[in-house]
């Protein structure tokens, strides 16, 4: 190995030891970031998250009007109440499912095949905000070991956000009574019914802050 062959070596050995402690230099200050730091991720501004459960309270089958705006044929029309929750702090177990009515929405589904996800259209408020959503719910693998409740999920790109957002998303983890002859309202016992929905909006930059 020749004189300068062996300095871009010490070179690159060096720049790599500089990268390794500036890494642990992050790690070490994001584990020691104080508890504020996490606080100012929501109270900054620049990001809104609503965590709640729905709950189905109507039910139609076939084409509706409310329905009408819907990107796809529409072959049942839902209405949900949002609710806010309560979570045990020490493990984040949910421990109240039914606190306070937090807003709503009308949700429209195409129609059902086998393979394929099932497209989700839906209007509704949540803190007041109103916002329509568009995208698909997925059945999952993994399904609870009772027939009489089926485990999917749904993902919805926000829109019509009042002027101060730029957008957001809601993500869904649902457990859908599957019952005959019941009513929209109908729970299994011990399960959960319909969805908790986590839904994120973001507000347009502001000069100064959020960056």
């Amino acid at each position: 190995m020749n004189r300068r062959t062996k300095l871009r070596y010490l070179l690159l050995a060096g720049a790599l030891c500089a990268l390794c402690g500036t890494a642990g230099q992050v790690a070490e200050a994001q584990a020691d970031a104080p508890q504020g730091t996490y606080k100012d991720e929501v109270r900054a501004g620049a990001e809104e998250i609503y965590v709640a459960r729905t709950t189905r309270t109507q039910h139609t089958s076939g084409a509706t009007p409310a329905c009408a705006a819907a990107p796809f044929p529409s072959v049942n029309e839902d209405y949900y109440d949002l609710w806010s929750i309560g979570v045990r702090a020490r493990d984040s177990r949910i421990v109240d499912t039914h606190k306070s009515a937090v807003g709503g929405f009308t949700a429209c589904f195409g129609q059902l095949a086998q393979g394929k996800p099932v497209p989700m259209y839906a209007m509704g408020t949540v803190a007041h905000i109103p916002w329509t959503g568009a995208g698909e719910c997925v059945y999952v693998k993994s399904q609870p070991p009772v027939k009489t409740v089926v485990a999917f999920h749904c993902l919805l790109d926000l829109s019509g956000l009042p002027d101060a957002y730029a957008g957001g998303f809601g993500v869904s983890s649902t457990l859908q009574p599957f019952l005959k002859d019941q009513p929209p309202t109908a729970h299994v016992r011990g399960y959960l019914s319909t969805s908790v929905l986590t839904m994120r909006l973001w507000r347009k930059p502001v000069e100064g802050k959020y960056c």
